[in-house]
């Protein structure tokens, strides 16, 4: 089987494990999450999804009985959806990474505040759920928060299929 034809496979992979990981840091760890870091999760979906018709395709292992017209918009419309969605992922995490590191001022979705929650000794326990996670202060890992590495990941999805793209071969489908 050719690399190329594995690209698609390899992305899905990949925006899966990165979902996966995200949700393991959630419901295993305990961080909870803000609601720029679940909206961030999003684009991956359609990722997933766009880069499973497009190996399907490619790779023609489900037989699919469609024209030479409709399977070259198909095709074509999955590559669409994977760059727009690595570029409206890469936005939201360029967005929240600029939040996180002070460079502009929020606008919704992250909170640098305790909410106007009082919290002392007798009402701690039935108040901390209250509590909106704060990213001025986020998760990092190796110096650099998950923010930067949904940009470095978005970056990545991005490249591999302008990679896919640049090296079309006019003989391939």
């Amino acid at each position: 089987m050719n690399f190329r034809i594995l690209i698609p496979l390899i992305i899905a992979i990949y925006a899966t494990c990165v979902i996966a990981s995200a949700y393991f840091i959630e419901y295993v760890l305990g961080y909870k999450p803000c609601e720029l870091c679940i909206i961030q999760r999003y684009p991956y979906f359609i990722i997933i999804l766009s880069s499973i018709t497009l190996f399907a395709l490619k790779s023609k292992t489900i037989p699919i009985s469609l024209s030479h017209f409709l399977f070259k918009r198909t095709h074509t419309g999955a590559y669409v959806a994977i760059i727009l969605a690595s570029i409206a992922g890469f936005s939201l995490a360029t967005y929240h990474f600029g939040i996180e590191n002070n460079y502009w001022q929020n606008f919704s979705g992250c909170s640098d505040r305790l909410s106007g929650i009082e919290l002392n000794a007798t009402n701690l326990l039935e108040d901390i759920n209250k509590i909106e996670p704060n990213c001025s202060d986020p998760l990092k890992f190796f110096g650099l928060s998950l923010s930067g590495y949904n940009i470095i990941s978005n970056t990545l999805i991005a490249g591999l299929v302008i990679y896919d793209l640049i090296n079309k071969k006019k003989n391939y489908i």
